[in-house]
């Protein structure tokens, strides 16, 4: 059966921290949440220097879900 929330995808920024964006993706896939992780890199340094905020996209289906992970997190 169709849902909107099955196509709706959400970004929530988190912050300049690359480093606590990857622990809390893994802590997404290992609650089974489907959610990817936007990283401004630079371009030459990579992942420890980021040039502005992460922030993570999700299906409308997991996103309460998510929303109480973060909260964990203090988001």
């Amino acid at each position: 059966m169709y849902s909107p929330n099955m196509t709706k995808v959400v970004r929530i920024e988190l912050g300049a921290s690359i480093f606590e964006a990857e622990r809390i993706v893994q802590e997404a896939a290992a609650a089974d949440l489907t959610v990817e992780l936007l990283r401004n890199e630079h371009p030459e340094t990579g992942g420890a220097f980021a040039l502005g905020s992460c922030a993570l996209l999700v299906t409308g289906n997991d996103e309460a879900d998510l929303r109480e992970l973060l909260a964990d997190y203090g988001y």
